[in-house]
């Protein structure tokens, strides 16, 4: 009878400890796009435009220093643009860190400065896997010739 109560004892302290175990695990619900644009930093591929005369062409303009500039995009919502150790002209990108938001319904990066005053840049995102991303914006930073650029990056 001892073992038998013994035994009752170790069921019900055992269901008791497992009934009031906490389970602080939430699920996570991270769309899947913002996991792969935070998983880790995006070097610079390419910089292409429209080619002039041939606008289904594209026109490489990035410079041998863009070839190691990186682009760090945090899931706390900011981003750090990096101009490695091949310094370039600073209008290539004339933001350097800020902050970030991603569009689901348009598939759009958008990023704001932490210049004063702030700039907003949208960033079209046309590819987004585990090693790619392509996006695509208009630069207008001279208006009156305001053209598409297209920059892929690599992991």
């Amino acid at each position: 009878m001892k073992v038998l109560s013994a035994l009752a004892m170790v069921v019900l302290g055992s269901g008791l400890f497992f009934a009031c175990s906490k389970n602080d695990e939430q699920p996570d619900t991270t769309p899947a796009v913002i996991v792969k644009l935070t998983k880790s930093n995006w070097k610079i591929n390419s910089i292409t435009r429209p080619k002039l005369g041939s606008p289904a062409g594209d026109s490489v303009i990035s410079k041998a220093c863009t070839s190691d500039d990186l682009i760090q995009v945090s899931i706390q919502g900011t981003y750090v643009f990096s101009d490695s150790t091949s310094k370039c002209d600073s209008t290539v990108f004339p933001y350097s860190k800020g902050s970030w938001k991603y569009d689901l319904t348009k598939d759009s990066l958008q990023l704001t400065t932490a210049t004063t005053p702030a700039k907003n840049y949208k960033w079209k995102v046309l590819t987004l896997n585990d090693s790619v991303m392509k996006v695509q914006y208009i630069d207008s930073t001279v208006l009156t010739d305001k053209f598409t650029k297209t920059i892929s990056f690599k992991h």
